[in-house]
Order: C-alpha cells, then sequence, then structure tokens
C-alpha cells in the first residue's frame, strides 16, 4: 500500500501543469532537448517544425545520433493526442512511473526486503532530476527504465528475458552500453567475495557463469540490431552535416547507423575542459554546474525600480541534496557489504555505481585522443538508480536511531518542494 502511495504521488508531481510552461502566444513551450525531440517526432510524422530541424527531410528522423525508439514513442501519443504537450510527454510520464516500480522490483530481485525496496522507489520518486525526466519529452528515462528491467531479470536468472529487454532498451539510447559494465562488475563480485554458502571452486564457478553471461549479451546485441533494424524502417534516420558516414536517403542498415551514432558521439570532445553547461562527472557528485532547463521569473517593484526577482517556475537540471551528497557515504557502507557481508544487494549497489559512472569518468577524462567527452549532469540519470538503492541500505542500518531517519524524510521534503519545478499553486 505504501508503495502505491509513493507511485501516485510521483505521477501527480509529474502530472501536475505538465501542459506547462507556456509561451508568448499561451501554447505549451518546449523544455530544454525537447527542441530536438519533440521536433524530430514532429518530423517524423511530416509536420514542418520551428526550431530545431527546420529543413529535415519530411518523414525521417533528424535525429540520427540517437536510436529512433523513444522518438517514435513521442510521435505516436502525438498522433494520438496531437501536437501539445500531452502528446509530447505522456510517454515519459508512464516511463518515470515503470522506472520507479521497476526500481523497487530490481531491489527485491537482488535480496533486499520490502522496506529497502520501498526506500529506494521513494528516493526516486523525490530526486528532482528524476522528476523532471520522467515528465518532459527527452530519451533518458526510457533508457533507464529498461536498464533496471534488464538487470532485475538478470538477477532472476532470466537471462535471455534480461538480454531482449537490454536490447530494446539500447534502441532508445547508446547509454544503456553502461549495463554491460554492471553486469561484468557482478559477475566479478560474485566470483572474487562469493557468498559464504558457496561450496564451489572459483574455476567452478567461473565455468557456470559464461554461458549465462553469453546468452545474455548475444541476445540483447541480436535484439538490439533487429529491432534497430524495424526502426529505421519506419523512421529513415538521416545524419545531419559532419564528417561522419551519413545515408542521404536514410539509414537502412543497423550497422552503419550504429557506426554513425558512435562516430557522433565519439566527436563531441572539448580539449580545453568542459564549457557552458557541460562539466567533469567527478563534479555531478556534488550537484555542481546544474543546467536551467527553463524558467520564468516574475519582479517585484517599488517606486518604479525593481527590487527582487524570483523564479516561479523554474525547471533545474540538479539532483536532490539530500541524496546526492550521500553518495560516496552510501557507496562506502555498500562496499563494505559487498566485501564483509558478501551479500547481493550491496554487490548490486558497488557494480552499479561504478560501471555506470566509472565510463563517463573515463571518456571525460583530460586523456587526449581518447579523452575530453562532453559530458553533462544528467547523464547522471543512468547511475542514480544505484546512488537510490545505497542511500536506502545507508538509511536501513539497525545502529542509526529512528530519529536521525525521521529527520532525513524530513530534509528530503524540504528539498523536494524547494526545487520543484513550479514554485506557485497556480503554476505561473
Amino acid at each position: 500500500m505504501l508503495l502505491v502511495l509513493v507511485s501516485l504521488f510521483s505521477l501527480g508531481a509529474r502530472l501536475w501543469w505538465i501542459n506547462k510552461p507556456l509561451d508568448g502566444h499561451g501554447h505549451s513551450a518546449l523544455i530544454f532537448d525537447e527542441q530536438y525531440y519533440v521536433n524530430a517526432a514532429r518530423v517524423i510524422l511530416g509536420i514542418h517544425p520551428t526550431g530545431s530541424y527546420t529543413s529535415a527531410a519530411l518523414f525521417h528522423d533528424p535525429n540520427a545520433e540517437h536510436p529512433p525508439l523513444a522518438k517514435l514513442l513521442i510521435a505516436l501519443s502525438m498522433k494520438v493526442f496531437g501536437d501539445n504537450a500531452w502528446g509530447w510527454r505522456i510517454f515519459p510520464v508512464i516511463f518515470g512511473s515503470l522506472a520507479l516500480l521497476a526500481m523497487y522490483w530490481l531491489v527485491r530481485s537482488a535480496k533486499g526486503n520490502r522496506w529497502l525496496a520501498l526506500g529506494a522507489a521513494s528516493l526516486f520518486a523525490v530526486d528532482n532530476l528524476m522528476l523532471i525526466q520522467g515528465r518532459i519529452a527527452l530519451l533518458d528515462i526510457f533508457t533507464v527504465t529498461f536498464m533496471l528491467v534488464a538487470t532485475a531479470l538478470y538477477l532472476r536468472e532470466q537471462y535471455l528475458l534480461a538480454g531482449i529487454a537490454l536490447g530494446v532498451g539500447l534502441c532508445t539510447k547508446l547509454s544503456a552500453l553502461n549495463l554491460y559494465f554492471v553486469i561484468i562488475l557482478i559477475e566479478l563480485i560474485w566470483l572474487l567475495w562469493p557468498s559464504r554458502d558457496e561450496v564451489r571452486s572459483r574455476w567452478r564457478v567461473l565455468r557456470s557463469r559464461v554461458v549465462p553471461v553469453l546468452q545474455f549479451g548475444g541476445v540483447s546485441l541480436i535484439t538490439y540490431i533487429a529491432v534497430l533494424y524495424v526502426l529505421d524502417l519506419i523512421a529513415s534516420p538521416i545524419g545531419g552535416p559532419g564528417s561522419c558516414a551519413t545515408a542521404p536517403g536514410g539509414f537502412h542498415n543497423p550497422i552503419e547507423h550504429t557506426n554513425f551514432m558512435l562516430c557522433y558521439a565519439g566527436k563531441l570532445t572539448n580539449p580545453s575542459g568542459p564549457t557552458g553547461i557541460a562539466s567533469y562527472p567527478w563534479q555531478w557528485l556534488l550537484n555542481m554546474v546544474t543546467i536551467n532547463y527553463y524558467t520564468v521569473s516574475t519582479t517585484v517593484t517599488s517606486g518604479g525600480q525593481v527590487v527582487a526577482t524570483y523564479p516561479i517556475i523554474s525547471f533545474q537540471g540538479e539532483m536532490n541534496p539530500a541524496i546526492i551528497f550521500l553518495a560516496l557515504p552510501a557507496f562506502a557502507v555498500a562496499l563494505r557489504g559487498m566485501w564483509v557481508e558478501r551479500d547481493v544487494f550491496s554487490a548490486l549497489c558497488v557494480a552499479w555505481m561504478l560501471g555506470t559512472f566509472l565510463p563517463f569518468v573515463v571518456g571525460a577524462a583530460p586523456l587526449g585522443t581518447y579523452g575530453n567527452r562532453t559530458s553533462y549532469l544528467y547523464y547522471m540519470v543512468v547511475v542514480l538508480p544505484g546512488v537510490f538503492a545505497a542511500v536506502a541500505q545507508l538509511f536501513s542500518r539497525r545502529w542509526l536511531p529512528v530519529a536521525a531517519v525521521l529527520g532525513y524524510v524530513c530534509i528530503l521534503g524540504y528539498w523536494f518542494v524547494t526545487i520543484y519545478p513550479f514554485r506557485t499553486w497556480s503554476g505561473s
């Protein structure tokens, strides 16, 4: 029942004023990178957009640097609900709700108890970055949902279904590739720090785990190629200008399209370091270089002069400070649990946080030709499930006073309200 209440709370917070902010003509305004993905969906539907992709060939996906699945889902909802906020955002809202439930299911799949799972799901519900990604037409919430489902299935030894889930997730955004590192780390942890009731030798454990890993990896890649092939037949993505090889008539070969996406991503570098809204991954752990997605401010005047300005709508790409500032302490507790107690849940926390975060660190490190990858704080969306799980575990320790837990809940609520996008009941 508490999970139902948390889910409804999260759904309500993401649906609240879903049609706002409004532009100068009284229509729903696009927020942040919606200008790319909503306009891509418009082009797929044969609608001439304003802003991005105005000269793109209609009935093609002009955003070829990302796989088409999430954009096709947005186009589908726009076909049903119209070219409006509900059409743009209903699928992100749905996937945001599914991701929260998948967070609960993942913790249970990792042998966490119901209260621990509820805690992780609750942290998911009150994190600002997850909330915003789950209510506007961006790609990341689709990706993280499939990653959560795939990992839960893997832990339940449903390797073929896990591979299918990840393969489909890769067709939303290639950042789902980080899940391969998570799975590899989980397997290494099980090999090097087996549970206390494991009687087999490491060599026998290794041999027994090879087939499941190969099943998972092979099925995920086959699913990705097959689904991408079908999607490219529907949307026929066309790459924009640049040095990466594209197809003027649209990609119909999933290998060529994947090569284009990887080439495009590889060229998003800045040898002189991050500028503007870009940031180094290690800054994310301190909630630094937050991103202004969309802000509407009002002014207070006195005697004809402006004396104060404050936001009434503020979509900010930032995490709940009460969660992210505990990421490192929670990781340390999970690391100890993995090392000493050898429990599956601690292993999941460690593997998820390292497997999803370290690839960004390596990519963005100043390593010349092989580094300096441009990165943004919202990439943390795929890392945060591990943070939620680890922080929930931190506050589940028996030595922690109940008063400390209640105090933490109050702090969480304070930050949730403080950085919630709408600062007035009217939404304007």
